[in-house]
């Protein structure tokens, strides 16, 4: 899940909303995306130390997490939030409000691209840089436990067509360098046998379409004599992705059919 910030009401403060009905996820990842931008003219300092804190109500500052980044160019850099993000979810809260701190900034040359409102409101900043908080959850309640896997997993024992898990690393692949995030996603991808007998047995991994047309195959009739069934992905899901446009600019899309989650006989 991928949450834009909302100016806060303090310097140096951003606030993001998150969604309701999340007291039963179990936080695997949460990581804020800061862009640090640093003047050409100014190399002072070759680090900076950056440092997250979470603002509540009236109590004191409680610190999320610190980072020594690079600070001779600009750049993005990440601050872990994980344990502030679980806080929040557990206590039945929704809006997120955070303070970053970087003292040695100005020395520096560097200044963290976060927006006051009155600059938020006015449109006076670059949309593409603006900070955003990027969480992988998971259900945590039973009912997520009990859920039915739909469709055959392959597991070594099974033959039939059947869903293999596959990780793709977008380093792997040379991909790294203009994706953001996730860093890999699980695309998976079909095997196995589509036997004409199986056809009858009604099995979870067959079409309809393709048990009507199996059946005239096995009675002979053309032009299906000639036809095989192929093991091919009958359901597919989207995935959000964060990468740099041809203009270098931070694009957020939901990308198409990019995860297998069935697997058919066509």
């Amino acid at each position: 899940l991928m949450f834009f910030f909302a100016a806060g009401d303090l310097a140096n403060s951003v606030t993001f909303d998150l969604p309701e009905g999340g007291g039963a996820a179990l936080v695997q990842q949460a990581n804020i995306w800061i862009f640090l931008k640093v003047s050409k003219g100014n190399r002072a300092r070759s680090k900076v130390q950056l440092q997250l804190l979470q603002l509540d109500g009236g109590g004191p500052e409680q610190r999320v997490s610190e980072k020594t980044v690079d600070a001779r160019r600009s750049g993005w850099h990440t601050l872990e939030a994980g344990g502030g993000v679980q806080a929040l979810l557990d206590s039945g809260q929704r809006q997120l409000r955070l303070r970053l701190s970087c003292s040695l900034c100005g020395d520096g040359g560097a200044t963290p691209i976060l927006a006051s409102a009155d600059a938020a409101r006015n449109g006076q900043r670059d949309q593409s840089h603006r900070p955003f908080l990027m969480v992988a959850l998971r259900s945590g309640g039973e009912a997520a436990q009990r859920r039915v896997r739909r469709g055959l997993e392959c597991d070594g024992k099974v033959h039939v067509c059947c869903k293999r898990q596959f990780y793709v690393n977008f380093r792997d692949i040379g991909w790294s360098d203009w994706i953001i995030a996730p860093a890999g996603y699980h695309a998976n991808y079909c095997e196995g046998d589509c036997p004409n007998h199986v056809a009858s047995l009604g099995a979870s991994s067959l079409s309809f379409h393709s048990a009507v047309i199996n059946h005239y195959r096995l009675r002979g009739y053309s032009p299906f004599q000639s036809v095989k069934s192929c093991c091919v992905p009958t359901r597919l899901r989207a995935m959000s992705m964060l990468y740099y446009n041809e203009e270098q600019k931070i694009i957020k899309k939901d990308i198409h059919n990019m995860i297998v989650e069935e697997c058919g006989c066509s």
